[in-house]
């Protein structure tokens, strides 16, 4: 195996590891809270992070992408990036802090003002990890960020955990993101070889912002996309329907980091590296993109079947308004598949200007279409982010193909049949639970459930996709070669 080849598996892995491990905390974490918590209280703490989480976009995304992308990288531009990322966040803390009172009556809740304010620290802690954490992306080193991510989210998740049980309410939400936070930092500070020196170039930032700057830009684009629903939501339905949609999304990002996460993270810093080689990309996006079908497809359909047992299971009755919203956002899971591995393929070849307008033109789309579906119910705006995605879905294939020089739809041949193989599994599990005894006991009927699916898909997928599987098999042997 060649060197970057090895990069390349062992990022992954590791990568693997982390996602996995932090996502299976923070789940049994999010249980208890939600098992505690009404969805007034979780929607008030998605509230109070929508201004810090859009606002720290310039502190963590931009400058550290470029420097994993700049072809000729020099020591000075790291300690340049650092202290400016440092300076930045301690100023945007700073001014979410005093304006935390605007903010809150902006949404009609004076709830908000403290949670806000004390929301507005996490952003100065992550601007320090930004530099450390794009040194180590740069290096496909990614065994300190399993390292990083466990130590913060069992010290975040604990002290979360202690503080709803001794009745802190929705602070014990707070509390426990910005530990979370401390402690991910520091793990990054302390274990990274690499230490900031006292220099500075205006010529080296700007050098980075040359990428970087557009970047930052569509980052906070991104991230307000991700915000309208909360906002319009708040602002037509109110904090509960805040709180649902939050749980809702709760399924929907922990089956995307655990099975498409590994994938997105090693996809940047590995075309960056194979940029001028187009045959290269085409084989690992068509690798990768096979891949993301394979085990997406069952992850998404297959909780969308067992969500109207498996919702109020977990997370407690109080939550069972929140089924069908995750079945509709299960399909937004699908589209991830293919759209990010896009998105991310189109950014390592240096074009953040275009992901820039895409997500202009989806916050234009979304803001009409949400602002009008807000105002009817919770379920016909997950509809209408469905639809927002479905839009942009084929730009993002043809300008892929177009940038990179590589055949976007040839990977796609596989996906009509693990549709219907989802579906079937659909189907199968959906029949059994509607038929199942009423006196059978819940955790019996999900384990059933899940056993059912998985033998229904597997042996349609080998029926059905059996040399696809074959062929990714090899497609990921010569990968790592």
């Amino acid at each position: 195996m060649t060197s970057i080849g090895a990069k390349i598996v062992s990022g992954a892995a590791w990568t693997a590891v982390e996602t996995w491990g932090r996502q299976a905390a923070m789940f049994a974490v999010f249980v208890v809270l939600a098992r505690h918590l009404g969805p007034e209280a979780f929607g008030l703490a998605a509230l109070s992070m929508v201004v810090p989480v859009i606002l720290a976009v310039p502190v963590t995304t931009g400058i550290p992408e470029a420097l994993i992308q700049h072809p000729k990288i020099e020591s000075l531009h790291f300690d340049s990036a650092f202290w400016l990322l440092a300076a930045s966040g301690a100023v945007i803390s700073g001014l979410i802090w005093m304006s935390a009172g605007l903010i809150a009556a902006a949404f009609g809740q004076p709830i908000l003002e403290d949670l806000i304010r004390w929301s507005s620290v996490v952003v100065v802690i992550q601007a320090l990890s930004s530099v450390p954490a794009a040194v180590l992306k740069r290096q496909l080193e990614f065994r300190l960020f399993a390292l990083r991510t466990l130590a913060g989210t069992v010290v975040g998740g604990t002290l979360g955990i202690v503080l709803v049980i001794a009745g802190f309410g929705v602070w014990s939400m707070i509390w426990m993101h910005l530990a979370k936070a401390a402690v991910e930092t520091a793990v990054l500070l302390v274990g990274s070889s690499w230490r900031p020196r006292l220099t500075f170039s205006y010529a080296k930032v700007r050098d980075l912002l040359g990428f970087g700057g557009p970047l930052i830009v569509q980052t906070f684009w991104s991230f307000l996309n991700e915000e309208i629903p909360k906002v319009l939501l708040g602002t037509f339905l109110g904090p509960h329907a805040v709180g649902v949609y939050a749980l809702a999304r709760r399924p929907l990002d922990l089956l995307v980091q655990v099975f498409l996460s590994p994938l997105m993270a090693v996809t940047m810093p590995t075309v960056a590296r194979i940029q001028d080689q187009p045959e290269k990309i085409d084989r690992f996006f068509d690798t990768t993109v096979r891949i993301a079908g394979i085990a997406g497809f069952p992850a998404f359909i297959g909780f969308a079947a067992i969500a109207p047992i498996a919702v109020p299971f977990i997370f407690g009755p109080q939550w069972a308004s929140g089924v069908v919203a995750v079945q509709i956002l299960m399909l937004l899971g699908l589209q991830r598949t293919i759209d990010s591995l896009c998105a991310f393929t189109i950014l390592a070849m240096g074009h953040s200007r275009l992901i820039l307008k895409l997500n202009i033109a989806y916050s234009v789309v979304a803001t009409m279409l949400l602002s009008v579906t807000a105002q009817i119910s919770l379920e016909m705006t997950m509809v209408a982010l469905v639809a927002c995605g479905l839009v942009l879905l084929p730009i993002f294939l043809f300008y892929a193909q177009r940038i990179a020089r590589i055949d976007v739809l040839r990977p796609l041949e596989i996906f009509p049949r693990l549709a219907l193989a989802a579906l079937l599994m659909f189907g199968a599990v959906s029949a059994w639970l509607s038929s199942a005894p009423e006196h059978a006991a819940q955790e019996t009927l999900l384990i059933s459930a899940i056993v059912l699916g998985a033998a229904v898909y597997c042996t349609s997928l080998f029926v059905l996709v059996r040399s696809d599987l074959f062929n990714a098999r090899d497609l990921f042997l010569r990968l790592r070669g």
